[in-house]
């Protein structure tokens, strides 16, 4: 098992891709597991912020893997009780 720490967009762009090569499969055929265009992969893959919760988790699935969410280490904590800035 791997895991790939993702902190921006852009890093989940560069993982799902390579989650997708790793399974040899082309955008097409990614785009026929999720019953989506071939042209909406490729959106995606370039701008992972343009979809849903519900749609990654999908992804991720038809990509054979999984969202982890875990906490940071001790830094983590002590930044915790900073409000998020949005």
């Amino acid at each position: 098992m791997h895991e790939f720490p993702i902190q921006t967009a852009q890093q989940l762009s560069i993982h799902l891709r390579s989650l997708r090569r790793r399974l040899a499969l082309t955008q097409a055929e990614l785009g026929t597991r999720l019953g989506v265009a071939q042209a909406r992969v490729g959106k995606i893959e370039r701008n992972p912020g343009s979809i849903s919760v519900e749609q990654l988790l999908q992804l991720l699935t038809a990509l054979e893997s999984e969202l982890l969410v875990r906490a940071k280490a001790t830094k983590a904590r002590a930044t915790a009780t900073r409000k998020p800035v949005w």
